[in-house]
């Protein structure tokens, strides 16, 4: 340590003595300036090995603070070893372990190491303020009762899970194939013997997000609804992340403003609303970021563990939560190259958050370094580049390159104003945002990029159009919202903070008028007002009924679903409906589980199954396959005819053919 601060000084000497040298031979002996050229460079070389030997004893001290944190705190320390090395034991034990043993254990082990790691950066006094009731937090809370938060938020909240619980078993109306998907692989995962949650399975989706499903529909049944709980709670809950991280980074107005907005969004409450992993996406973004600025500002080891926590649970749901780790990696590099010795006062924390991810991640890493080509599969299979798309583009078009990636940034950018989303996730007939939401989201762009400097505003824009152009811009299919429900806090955000500024701009315009500041108050109520009747009245009464979700397979898929599970007989279902439907279809097997079902090829295309008349049967046509109706007729004699129609626009869906057991 003396050496160094020697070094140091001896180095700190040395240069100023031949910058001033090199200085003076600039002003008083101007015909030597090469001599004042040479010693202004000993004097810069000097300085730079002052920087390198001052960061060598700075990364020393940094060494030698974590060797003394250890000394002093031996059973935390044990702790976050312990904590690693379970999850490490874990995930190492998931690769020998055959598919059909129970990982039950192993998913404990898991459980038990992230909470020992976790637990280890609580420190004994903060845990005894955690406990007492009349200390810091308790006061906290009196006070946001006193002032009414805590109840406003209770109620914005039980507003957002109302328009999300509602009818959760027929709105949407039809359920989708890759909804009917998941909810078959969650309810396989957590049948008896627990299956491999460490893993991944359909579309290379971690199987972890299918046990969240499955032991949801454990507790409220392996239902449409019971299938869509999940999300609703979780699309309820992201409000209430989205209120926070406002208020953290805006304060209090743009707080609520966001999560008003957020709540009842058309958008945001169609996938809250879909048994299908994307809605985590945006709890998991606005939780993380939250406990980011909340630990950058507290300094507190915990926060930033919890913050890596969040980051690394990411990577076990849909594809988009890991974009979080990225924006929050670009946003820290920002804050280190604005200001001075970021590094130097957060490096050991933002090493917690980076640990704490890790531990949480490592049995999914584990998989993925068996299965390496897992990892990346669903991005080539949606990406421009990788899937091919964008040189068959080029070929077909014959446009340039530059030419497709501007059209794919101008659909990108232009999803929540002009744009329609192409993909039956959602396809609705109006942008991802009503006419007010989307102006407000322009006003809000234009004041937080004229004010980026600020580290809210850039961590909001940093966060806005990174998923914009990763999950859109460089995709196929532009803007397909099922990707994107990452955003959607951010828009919400965005939209809060243009409110913001009007209504600010309003007041202080209407001040110096002489006019009162409570009509700007007003004003404010009513475009919120405006924004939640457009939403609701659009998704509820002018979207519901149309029965566009999952397009008309789901449609057909789910009616006979709901028919076939009504009437369990243990009839066989005949299926005349490849290629446009196939009995694998997820939505006739959540729906119909435990029936028999057979496809039956077209005419010409393979044999057709021979039906055991005797104990009875189901034949389902499809209108593409209308013709093949006479010859069941000359079959099975006797059968009930029955026409099904959609309720929607009243178009033929199926006609079944059911004949009872003989």
């Amino acid at each position: 340590m003396r050496r160094g601060q020697t070094v140091a000084g001896l180095l700190l000497g040395i240069g100023l003595w031949f910058a001033v040298l090199g200085q003076f031979y600039f002003a008083y002996r101007r015909e030597y300036v090469w001599d004042g050229v040479f010693f202004w460079c000993v004097a810069v070389l000097a300085f730079g090995l002052l920087l390198r030997q001052m960061a060598r004893v700075e990364h020393g001290q940094a060494v030698r603070q974590r060797l003394v944190w250890v000394r002093e705190h031996p059973l935390r320390a044990m702790g976050a070893a312990g904590g690693v090395g379970l999850a490490f034991l874990a995930g190492w034990q998931a690769r020998y372990w055959p598919a059909e043993a129970d990982f039950s254990v192993l998913l404990w082990t898991w459980l038990v190491g992230v909470a020992m790691f976790l637990s280890s950066f609580v420190p004994g006094e903060r845990l005894k303020s955690l406990l007492r009731i009349g200390g810091e937090r308790g006061e906290r809370l009196r006070s946001s009762l006193r002032t009414g938060e805590l109840a406003g938020l209770v109620v914005l909240l039980a507003v957002a899970l109302a328009v999300r619980v509602v009818d959760l078993e027929h709105i949407p109306a039809n359920l989708g194939g890759d909804e009917g998907t998941q909810g078959m692989a969650a309810l396989e995962l957590v049948e008896p013997p627990l299956g491999n949650p460490f893993a991944t399975g359909w579309f290379s989706v971690p199987t972890m997000s299918f046990l969240a499903y499955g032991l949801a529909m454990r507790l409220c049944g392996a239902s449409i609804a019971g299938l869509r709980a999940l999300s609703a709670l979780m699309g309820t809950l992201t409000v209430l992340t989205s209120f926070l991280l406002a208020r953290e980074l805006w304060g209090r107005r743009v707080g609520w403003l966001a999560a008003a907005i957020l709540a009842c969004s058309h958008y945001h409450v169609h996938f809250s609303r879909l048994g299908s992993n994307q809605i985590a996406d945006g709890l998991l973004a606005t939780l993380a970021l939250y406990l980011v600025v909340r630990a950058l500002r507290s300094r507190r080891e915990i926060t930033f563990a919890l913050a890596g926590a969040v980051i690394g649970l990411g990577w076990y749901g849909y594809f988009g939560s890991r974009l979080i780790g990225i924006i929050v990696a670009l946003y820290v590099a920002w804050r280190a190259a604005a200001e001075h010795r970021f590094l130097a006062r957060y490096g050991r924390l933002l090493l917690i958050l980076v640990v704490a991810a890790l531990v949480v991640t490592l049995p999914l890493l584990l998989y993925y370094a068996d299965h390496p080509a897992e990892l990346s599969s669903r991005s080539r299979q949606v990406s421009i580049f990788s899937s091919g798309w964008l040189a068959r583009e080029r070929e077909i078009t014959g446009r340039s390159t530059a030419s497709l990636l501007l059209e794919q940034f101008w659909k990108s950018v232009s999803a929540f104003h002009y744009t329609l989303d192409p993909a039956f996730w959602y396809h609705p007939s109006i942008p991802l945002l009503d006419f007010v939401s989307g102006a407000l989201l322009v006003l809000g762009l234009v004041w937080a990029t004229a004010h980026w400097r600020w580290p809210a505003n850039g961590l909001v824009l940093l966060w806005f159009w990174l998923a914009l152009i990763v999950g859109w811009g460089v995709t196929e299919n532009p803007p397909s919202s099922q990707r994107m429900i990452i955003i959607a806090p951010a828009v919400a955000s965005l939209a809060g903070l243009g409110l913001n500024w009007l209504v600010g701009l309003g007041k202080r315009i209407g001040q110096s008028a002489g006019d009162g500041r409570r009509m700007w108050d007003g004003v404010l109520v009513g475009v919120l007002a405006a924004v939640a009747v457009a939403n609701l009245y659009y998704y509820f009464a002018v979207y519901t009924p149309t029965r566009v979700y999952g397009n008309p397979t789901a449609e057909v898929a789910t009616e006979l679903g709901r028919y076939l599970a009504q009437h369990d007989d243990g009839q066989v279902v005949y299926l005349h409906a490849p290629p446009f439907m196939y009995w694998g279809f997820g939505t006739l097997q959540f729906l119909a589980r435990g029936i028999e079902g057979v496809d039956v090829p077209l005419p010409g295309e393979g044999e057709w199954p021979e039906p055991d008349l005797g104990r009875g049967a189901r034949f389902v046509f499809l209108p593409e396959r209308l013709s093949e109706l006479g010859p069941i007729r000359v079959r099975a004699p006797g059968g009930v005819e029955q026409p099904v129609y959609s309720a929607a626009d009243g178009r033929l869906l199926y006609v079944m053919v059911e004949l009872g057991a003989q």
